[in-house]
């Protein structure tokens, strides 16, 4: 996707003095502008959804409203995640387009002109949002479904090991010290479901064990849906519970549809994403997988459609200090 803001700031860095004060002068008319467009888009209160909604001055540089239902006065960005920022929609529209395309942070604040720290608390606040809204309307399965396990070095990224860690540290990228599977893995359960949801959500270290299974799908998995997996008990305690169909590819060889080919495409989807970013902290690794689960399959315009899940008005807003430590995977 074109980077507008990024070409914006190019032209400015290369303009005169009076270049950049006529272009100044520019954007303050069509900042008056944008404000009288969000007055004509804003008609309702986000608080009590009312639509008797006046002006009421300026705050923080931006209009104010005043609802005449419950007597609150607001912001363009109350309840959003953009609250209290300095940004707008240009500037948090760019850093989604550049976390769902797996541009690292560095890359994103150079191109924005804005300090590696803001772009991170954006991104986790985004991230987080997102994280937020799958457990606000969770994904439900239905027809035919993949299911399986793939599975993730765990990291400590940007934090030291505590004294008598189970392992030593080890650079971004490296392996496992231990052969095959073992404790220094963490599990991410995925299911996919062939015409429609997807979901993935790290569970533990190692293999994913029926609590697990019960944990991520146990109540997201329609009566009569198909289930594909690769032979792991744990799924049938679905089949118990929710009245589905549970299948064991690796006892089925050779019938055509009985396969997790679907899902594999996803896991290796994931392990790529893990690999180019040197891995995920592990503490975050929810956060990135219901990205991973959003923007999977998913059209171009899923940015659009993920800056209009986040700012609805309906109570996304996050602190800082919220996003860094509430809510964080702890295995």
């Amino acid at each position: 996707m074109k980077n507008n803001l990024e070409e914006a700031i190019s032209i400015l860095k290369r303009l005169s003095e009076k270049g950049v004060e006529k272009a100044l002068e520019d954007l303050r008319n069509i900042k008056q502008d944008d404000d009288k467009d969000k007055k004509a888009e804003l008609t309702s209160c986000p608080f009590c959804a009312g639509s008797h909604v006046v002006r009421n001055g300026r705050k923080n540089q931006q209009q104010a409203y005043l609802c005449r239902d419950c007597k609150k006065s607001f912001v363009d960005s109350t309840n959003n995640v953009n609250s209290h920022s300095h940004f707008g929609e240009a500037v948090w529209k760019q850093v989604i387009r550049d976390t769902v395309n797996g541009v690292p942070i560095d890359n994103t604040a150079s191109g924005l002109d804005i300090s590696h720290s803001t772009v991170f608390n954006m991104r986790h606040k985004i991230l987080y949002g997102l994280e937020q809204e799958e457990a606000r309307n969770p994904t439900k399965f239905d027809g035919v479904c993949e299911m399986d396990e793939t599975y993730v070095l765990e990291s400590r990224k940007g934090k030291e090991l505590p004294h008598g860690y189970y392992r030593k540290a080890r650079k971004h990228g490296e392996p496992a010290a231990k052969p095959g599977l073992s404790d220094e893995y963490i599990c991410v359960c995925a299911g996919v479901e062939r015409n429609g949801g997807v979901l993935s959500k790290a569970v533990g270290r190692a293999t994913a064990g029926t609590d697990d299974i019960r944990e991520v799908f146990g109540d997201r998995v329609k009566a009569g849906t198909v289930i594909m997996a690769d032979g792991l008990k744990g799924y049938e305690v679905l089949k118990a519970e929710n009245k589905c169909y549970v299948f064991n590819t690796d006892k089925i060889v050779g019938v055509e549809h009985f396969h997790i080919n679907t899902v594999n495409g996803f896991h290796s989807f994931i392990k790529e994403r893990n690999r180019s970013a040197r891995g995920y902290a592990t503490k975050y690794l929810n956060r990135y997988c219901a990205l991973f689960s959003k923007i999977y399959r998913s059209s171009e315009d899923v940015a659009d459609e993920i800056y209009s899940i986040l700012f609805d008005h309906k109570g996304r807003h996050q602190t800082i200090e919220g996003v860094k430590t509430e809510n964080l995977l702890n295995i």
